[in-house]
């Protein structure tokens, strides 16, 4: 899997998936709910959320990279507005961990939210996002259309 780091963000690449990733603090103790019947402590929620900011220059760099990942993992890529629940981005499903994960785009920032229920483990990697194909198309679409609404500033 390809990878490349822009303030923290881990991104990660593959066909057919791309993957926003943070290293977290393994200082951080997990925690476990009272209900919960597996013992197994999770990540806490603060170590999910980040918000990534880039300079100017640092973001059209981003976006280059996302259009270029973008064509190593998928055919035909083409962005595209969202138009359906299954290509709005802003919040997705991950099966893995039984939870729902956030995206958003800014001036020059990304804000993520992770997945909660991930098991704290020896790894320090923690996944914020999961991309299939058409919340790709959507989320390069917006991407583009950021950097557009910001050169004529």
């Amino acid at each position: 899997m390809n990878e490349r780091n822009f303030n923290g963000l881990i991104v990660r690449h593959r066909k057919s998936a791309v993957f926003f990733e943070r290293e977290t603090d393994l200082t951080i103790e997990g925690y476990v709910l009272p209900h919960w019947k597996d013992p197994t402590p999770v990540i806490k929620p603060s170590e999910l959320s980040r918000k990534y900011i880039f300079t100017q220059d640092e973001f059209k760099g981003f976006v280059a990279y996302m259009e270029q990942i973008a064509n190593e993992a998928w055919k035909n890529f083409t962005p595209k507005d969202a138009d359906s629940m299954g290509s709005d981005y802003w919040e997705y499903y991950d099966r893995d961990f039984d939870n729902n994960g956030y995206l958003s785009v800014g001036k020059y920032y990304i804000n993520l939210d992770g997945p909660a229920n991930q098991p704290k483990t020896s790894n320090p990697i923690v996944r914020l996002y999961k991309f299939n194909k058409r919340k790709y198309e959507s989320f390069v679409y917006d991407l583009r259309k950021a950097l557009e609404d910001r050169a004529h500033e």
